[in-house]
Formats: C-alpha cells, sequence, structure tokens
C-alpha cells in the first residue's frame, strides 16, 4: 500500500480529502508537529509561546523565532496513533515529533530518564492494516527518519542532557504485557510502549521527518511498575523531566529545521 492507494480507497467509498482533514480538524496544521498520546500542550506553558486552540485536539504554538502544531490526543494505543497520523499527508506537515512515557526493561534506565528508540518492535496489531494483504507486522522492526533522529540527539550531547539510545518494542497492553517480558527481552527491547512501531509505519507512507522522545514512567524489572513500586523522588524527577527539559529539547529541534 503506498499513500495515494488509501486516498483512493476512501474516495471510492465517497470520503474526499477536504473530509478527511476537517474530520481531523487538521485545516491549521503547520509543518512542524508535536504529536502525543497523553501528554498536554501545556508543557510549553513557560517558553512564552501564544496558543491558538484550532480543533478539539489541535492547538498552534507561535512564537517570534518558531511554531507548530501541538496534537494532544489523550488517548493511547497504535489505532489512535494511525488515526491521527495518517491525515498528516493531506496538510502543511514535514517534521513530526512524538512525545510520550515508556516503560524500562533495564535497570541502568532509571524512571525519569530520556530515551531516544533507535527502532520500535512491533507488537500491535493495527499494524497490519498498512499492508496490501494485511500481513502480519509482528516483530518486524520500523525505524524512525535517521537524519531527524541524528538531530534530536546532537541537541541532547550540545546541552549536556542524559540520555540513552535504545531498542523499543511496542505493545497494544499494559495489564498483560508481564506475562511476555522475557520473550521480549529476548528480542532486545529495553523499552516499552505503545504507538512508536505503527508511527514510524505510517512514516513509510508519508515519507516526512520523524523521530520520537520517550521519558521513562516505570521500570518493570526493578519492580517499579506503573501498578507498584515507584518512590515519590522518582515521579517528582520524571515530572522536571517532562516539564522543564523536553519542551526545550522539542523546541531546538524544530527551530533548527
Amino acid at each position: 500500500m503506498n499513500y495515494n492507494d488509501l486516498l483512493e480507497s476512501h474516495l471510492k467509498y465517497g470520503t474526499t480529502k477536504e473530509d478527511i482533514v476537517l474530520n481531523r480538524g487538521y485545516e491549521k496544521i503547520l509543518e512542524n508537529v508535536v504529536i502525543a498520546p497523553w501528554w498536554s500542550h501545556d508543557i510549553f506553558a513557560k517558553l512564552d509561546f501564544r496558543v491558538e486552540q484550532v480543533s478539539e485536539k489541535v492547538y498552534n504554538l507561535y512564537r517570534d523565532d518558531i511554531s507548530f502544531s501541538y496534537i494532544e490526543l489523550k488517548s493511547i494505543g497504535a489505532p489512535v496513533i494511525m488515526e491521527n497520523t495518517l491525515p498528516l499527508g493531506l496538510t502543511k506537515c514535514k517534521n513530526l515529533v512524538f512525545l510520550g512515557s515508556a516503560g524500562s526493561l533495564d535497570e541502568n534506565i532509571k524512571i525519569g530518564d530520556i530515551v531516544i528508540p533507535t527502532y520500535s518492535i512491533c507488537g500491535d496489531g493495527a499494524s497490519r492494516f498498512l499492508n496490501k494483504n494485511l500481513e502480519d507486522e509482528l516483530f518486524k522492526k520500523e525505524y524512525p527518519t535517521k537524519e531527524f533522529t541524528n538531530k534530536l540527539i546532537s541537541i541532547l550531547e550540545k546541552e549536556n542532557i542524559k540520555y540513552h539510545t535504545e531498542v523499543n518494542f511496542s505493545i497494544d497492553t499494559v495489564i498483560a504485557q508481564f506475562y511476555h517480558i522475557d520473550r521480549i527481552l529476548e528480542l532486545g527491547a529495553k523499552t516499552i510502549e505503545m504507538e512508536t512501531a505503527n508511527l514510524f509505519k505510517c512514516n513509510d507512507l508519508l515519507n516526512i521527518n520523524v523521530t520520537a522522545l520517550f521519558c521513562i514512567s516505570d521500570n518493570t524489572v526493578v519492580n517499579k511498575s506503573l501498578y507498584s513500586g515507584r518512590t515519590e523522588e522518582e515521579n517528582e524527577y520524571r515530572h522536571k523531566v517532562r516539564y522543564e527539559i523536553i519542551p526545550k529539547i522539542v523546541v531546538e529541534l524544530l527551530k533548527n529545521k
């Protein structure tokens, strides 16, 4: 499947390009876009942006030196990311940054640490719908844009910010993932989340600049899961990274595009 195949299938059943854009509220999407399953655009509140809400999920942030659209999904998972990423091919979007939380599968990757995925291993079911014949995507590797990701890493190094570059596993479930952790570790994954394998596969159709940045929310292998074990100090550090460090990194990356 390519992007034109997708659009023609919509047209076959009466849906135009304009209908798709309007349905997502993407009429005013800018060239630079940040997409987040759960984080609010408020993480940029201290950076002097003028904020325009242009639809239910889309906010445009403006400053003299940079502007970007922020897509605030308030929902998680591969199907959600696919529904809100593929329509970007009908907009001005050229650069897309994914922001979200991930779990650590390595005792050396701490809660609050920043991780840049080198690639994401598919553990979702939605990605098969991006294949012509619904071929299974399980355990396939999906990659961000290399040059764009390298620019993100160079900013982290320039600012002397601690980070990890790791293999990620994208899964459909939180509660059932624990039974499969050993198998996921065997695949080489050091982090786990729910969207980026699908996001990167969507970009096979879109062919824009795409990268991802995680903040570690939990660590399964040291018994600090989303369900139990995390300390107040760890959560405070994670909050600081999410609200004070990551927004500045994203602004620097998009300013350089």
